[in-house]
C-alpha cells in the first residue's frame, strides 16, 4: 500500500504537519492542486490536509467526492482552536461530515496558530473586527476572554506530538 499525503497549506502549518507525518510514514507530501481522482485506487491510502476557515474545512468536498467508500481516506485538519476545546471541535465535525462520515473516515484536529503575515487581507480584516467585537463585548466568559487575546496577533502552537494519535491510527490499521 501507498500512502500519499494531499495538503491545502495557506499559511504553512497545514504544510509543516504533512511533513511531519511524511517523515514518519516515509511517504510523499503533494500539493491539494495536484489531487484528482487518478491517484485514487484500493492500494492507496490518502490523508488529506488542511485548515479550518471559518468552520469549513477546505477543499474537503472535492475530496470526499472522490471517493466512492472513503475506505482509504483519513483526514487532518489545523486551527487556532484549542485542542481542549473539544465542544467547538466537534462543531467543526459536524460542520463538515455528515455523520456517518464522522463514524467512517478517521480524522484528526491538529492546532496550530495564526499567521497574520501569511493571511489573506480580507482575512486579516475579518479576524481583527472579531478581536475588537470581543475586546468590547461586557462579561466574557473564559473561552471569550483566550479567544479575544489569541487573535490579536500571530502565534504558533503547532507540536509533533499532536500528529501522534492520527500515527498510531494508521500503522495499527495498516500494519506499517
Amino acid at each position: 500500500m501507498e500512502i500519499i499525503i494531499y495538503c491545502n497549506s495557506k499559511t504553512g502549518f497545514t504544510k509543516r504537519y504533512a511533513d511531519w507525518i511524511a517523515d514518519e510514514l516515509k511517504c510523499d507530501v503533494l500539493s491539494f492542486k495536484d489531487f484528482s481522482k487518478k491517484v485514487i485506487s484500493k492500494d492507496n491510502i490518502i490523508i488529506f490536509g488542511s485548515r479550518v476557515h471559518a468552520g469549513r474545512i477546505e477543499c474537503l468536498n472535492k475530496i470526499k467526492t472522490c471517493f466512492s467508500d472513503k475506505k482509504n481516506l483519513i483526514v487532518f485538519v489545523t486551527g487556532a482552536t484549542p485542542v481542549l476545546e473539544t465542544s467547538a471541535i466537534g462543531k467543526i465535525w459536524a460542520a463538515n461530515f455528515t455523520d456517518n462520515e464522522i463514524r467512517t473516515i478517521p480524522h484528526f484536529y491538529l492546532q496550530s496558530g495564526l499567521n497574520y503575515e501569511k493571511m489573506g487581507l480580507i482575512d486579516r480584516t475579518i479576524m481583527r473586527i472579531v478581536a475588537k467585537l470581543i475586546d468590547k463585548k461586557k462579561d466574557k466568559n473564559e473561552t471569550e476572554k483566550g479567544f479575544g487575546k489569541a487573535i490579536k496577533k500571530s502565534y504558533d502552537i503547532s507540536s509533533k506530538e499532536y500528529i501522534e494519535p492520527l500515527l498510531k491510527f494508521v500503522r495499527d490499521k495498516y500494519a506499517i
